[in-house]
């Protein structure tokens, strides 16, 4: 088999760096945010040391350039030599193309991030909170009961983590447990039978779990598999009810 070319492991090599996400692309376009303000900086110094000397050298040009880059609109007040103004006006297009796409990487990473947790995808931190996994109809009747059991309690947590959106679950389960009180619910979207999902219960310091028999043709195997999830994950293990 033939070797791959260095170009193919060079566009290999950038792909999987811009595929870890909004901080990789970020760090792309200060790299090259750099290198356009040094580049102009540098050719003024050599083709235009007249301007170049009147800004303070080096550092003066890499601050003129920097702002050029930022504010496009300051190319309008630049004067001196024709090729000093072209300079700074490659660097304000330069700045333009850079801003703009800064702009569109955090606006889609916001919105990245807004989906994750609308998808309720974030790992829980809380103390001593009630654990359900599954989704049944008798999900309701179970906080029911428990929010009347902790009506005294000001801290009271009830987590759910069910295969449904997390939405809809919240939106379920206010629409038929009319008064909640002091107790505070948390939905999560996973599965109970996957440890990673699992992991985002924070088990670890949970007052106990319940496990719910889901609306399925084997109902008991998929409890089952559960309460060996549960049993398999390291850590403590509090009061199991399924």
């Amino acid at each position: 088999m033939s070797r791959p070319k260095v170009r193919e492991r060079l566009r290999y090599w950038f792909d999987n760096t811009m595929s870890r996400g909004t901080v990789a692309l970020i760090g792309w376009l200060a790299l090259i945010s750099l290198g356009l303000i040094l580049l102009v900086s540098l050719l003024s110094l050599w083709l235009t040391p007249k301007e170049a000397a009147r800004n303070s050298g080096l550092p003066g040009m890499l601050w003129v350039s920097l702002m050029r880059a930022l504010s496009p609109g300051k190319v309008a007040s630049d004067t001196g030599s024709t090729l000093f103004v072209a300079l700074m006006f490659i660097a304000s297009m330069g700045g333009l193309f850079i801003v703009s796409a800064l702009v569109g990487v955090l606006a889609n990473g916001l919105k990245t991030k807004f989906e994750q947790l609308r998808e309720g995808r974030s790992r829980i931190i809380e103390n001593g909170h009630i654990v359900i996994l599954g989704w049944s109809e008798q999900v309701f009747t179970i906080i029911t009961e428990l929010v009347q059991a902790h009506a005294s309690d000001r801290g009271s947590v009830i987590t759910v983590l069910a295969d449904r959106d997390k939405s809809r679950m919240e939106d379920e389960i206010r629409r038929h447990v009319v008064n909640l009180g002091r107790t505070k619910l948390v939905c999560r979207t996973g599965r109970p039978t996957e440890p990673a999902d699992l992991g985002l219960m924070n088990l670890d310091a949970a007052r106990s779990v319940v496990v719910l028999s889901p609306q399925c043709e084997d109902p008991d195997a998929h409890v089952i598999k559960t309460l060996l999830a549960l049993a398999k994950r390291a850590g403590d293990h509090p009061p199991v009810v399924a």
